[in-house]
């Protein structure tokens, strides 16, 4: 199931942050990661390969390391950071996707904590004044982000407390499964529509760094601003231009 680049059986993955897309609604989680893997030029390690996902093989998503090929799943590491990003470039196979994330749980539990992006279908947002953002998060997770959670001016989250969140994938059942093994874990979601939602995962880095600033450190110290890195793999994200032979 794991392949590090390093020929280590084993991830060790101990004081690490663990960021893990779930496959969702305009892709907007994975997309979020791939900000951050760019911004941050964080290191592939390795990757996973498990019958629930569908294989695939390419060219380097990143331009800080073009010689490197991408997989279904894969591993990307900031040792200075200690953050871990798991990137997915496929859907699962349904009737494998338990065994899947019983398997990954056991790979990442001995994290520091795991947050889970996703996102849910726009038009599921009943209250259109509130906030576009909602999360779960275990207990200990909370525990040990109660200054930043409590925080009304910095944290204007709706706590999401439903059964299913309708487009986002299987952020919900991940983030169970890792809840049960007692990782501190918290699952972050926006909703959003298809489309372009290129915009929407840099607001999703932007909301993250707002509660982990101690890793992400995206913020310029000048003014205050961001600095993202846009990897060279968007520039076709949606194909080539439309012919003008067309018209």
């Amino acid at each position: 199931m794991l392949f590090l680049k390093d020929k280590r059986s084993t991830l060790d993955v101990a004081e690490h942050t663990v960021i893990i897309p779930s496959i969702c609604v305009g892709n907007a989680a994975q997309l979020a990661c791939d900000l951050l893997i760019a911004s941050k030029e964080l290191r592939r390690i390795g990757s996973i390969t498990h019958p629930a996902l569908i294989p695939v093989y390419g060219p380097s998503a990143y331009q800080h390391e073009p010689q490197e090929k991408v997989s279904s799943c894969e591993l990307y590491e900031g040792t200075e950071d200690k953050l871990l990003v798991v990137q997915f470039r496929a859907p699962w196979v349904a009737r494998h996707t338990a065994h899947f994330q019983k398997e990954l749980v056991e790979l990442l539990k001995g994290a520091r904590r795991v947050v889970i992006l996703s996102g849910s279908f726009g038009f599921e947002k009943r209250v259109i004044e509130e906030s576009p953002w909602a999360y779960r998060a275990s207990e200990n997770f909370k525990e040990a982000h109660a200054a930043q959670l409590g925080n009304e001016e910095l944290i204007k989250w709706k706590e999401h407390k439903g059964d299913a969140i309708y487009g986002g994938g299987n952020a919900l059942q991940l983030f169970k499964a890792f809840e049960e093994q007692k990782v501190p874990v918290m699952l972050l979601f926006r909703y959003l529509l298809e489309g372009d939602n290129s915009t929407d995962a840099s607001l999703i880095v932007r909301e993250l760094n707002e509660l982990c600033e101690d890793f992400l450190q995206l913020r310029n110290g000048g003014d205050g601003s961001f600095k993202l890195t846009v990897p060279k793999s968007w520039n076709l994200l949606f194909g080539n231009d439309v012919t003008e032979l067309l018209f």
